[in-house]
């Protein structure tokens, strides 16, 4: 009896196990259905905000268009157009619905010198773009006591002539094969100096505010330089400049009327007229939550789309 009691116990046992073994089993199950279903809402929800960032991408670049049209035939309509989007975000938002809006942001491609132009040494009809991108390199090492700026130029030379063919075009825009694209392929650059060098100085320099990327142009922007690049490349006083620059300014006269290094100022570079080339942010209202992209408005065409996701 006790022995039939035993095998009962132990079946009895066994069968708890599997019973326990299948709860597990089927609440891990469940547990990984709900994660999926999550998955697909959200995957649902980001695929859905990403057909409206398409949407208001491409009215983005309509109004752009339109805005810059009423501007065409008068300059100081266009530039007058231009300081708005610089300067202030435009936002859009619904009568009913405060979750629904549309906030558009822009800066100017054009508003330093182009880190591309330190490869121009050798071609004689670009001295001028590759002698105000030495200028600037120049001043940064100095400023920042860069250890070995001999490394670190030949670094950024060998990015540039690696991947890059640079021929100035008459209509004042460079055909570009590659180069140096982004920021974060530069930083890259940067971060290969550190390392061979263990030169932390490198790390201090804001390079963005001294030097563009990707822009495939022979002008700068001179409505719209930082204050940091005005100070470095003409030799002023940051307190100075930061008080009294004001985006949007003739930057000849304002050099002129505080002291700084006219001679440096190269007509034939820092254009006075307004440029349509600049990058613009959007962040708008989707389903309760807010999403933002990107892209790059220039001379009438919107490219580099880029979907930032929620924020």
């Amino acid at each position: 009896m006790d022995k039939t009691e035993n095998i009962v116990r132990m079946r009895q046992g066994v069968v708890l196990f599997i019973t326990l073994s299948v709860i597990v089993a089927m609440l891990v199950l469940v547990g990984a259905v709900f994660s999926y279903l999550d998955k697909s809402r959200e995957d649902a929800s980001r695929t859905a905000a990403l057909i409206q960032a398409d949407l208001i991408f491409r009215d983005s670049k309509v109004a752009i268009d339109a805005l810059l049209k009423k501007g065409s035939k008068n300059k100081d309509m266009k530039k007058e157009i231009l300081d708005t989007l610089y300067l202030a975000s435009v936002t859009i938002q619904a009568e009913k619905n405060e979750e629904i809006f549309t906030t558009l942001s822009c800066q100017p491609l054009n508003n330093s010198v182009d880190i591309n132009w330190l490869g121009l040494e050798n071609n004689n009809s670009a001295q001028g773009l590759y002698t105000s991108a030495q200028i600037t390199f120049d001043l940064l090492v100095e400023k920042y006591n860069i250890q070995d700026a001999s490394r670190l130029l030949s670094l950024i030379r060998s990015a540039i002539d690696d991947q890059e063919e640079l021929e100035v075009q008459n209509e004042g825009r460079l055909r570009q094969k590659q180069g140096i694209i982004s920021l974060s392929q530069f930083q890259t650059i940067v971060r290969d100096y550190l390392f061979e060098t263990d030169d932390s100085k490198i790390e201090k320099i804001d390079w963005e505010e001294y030097f563009s990327f990707d822009v495939k142009s022979s002008l700068v922007d001179g409505n719209y330089l930082s204050a940091e690049f005005i100070t470095l490349f003409f030799e002023m006083e940051l307190d100075v400049v930061r008080e009294e620059w004001f985006e949007g300014e003739d930057l000849k006269a304002f050099i002129s009327s505080f002291g700084g290094d006219l001679s440096r100022y190269n007509e034939k570079i820092f254009a006075t007229e307004a440029i349509e080339r600049m990058e613009c942010r959007v962040t708008y209202g989707y389903q309760g939550l807010v999403y933002a992209m990107g892209f790059n408005y220039i001379e009438g065409k919107a490219e580099k789309f880029e979907f930032y996701g929620k924020q």
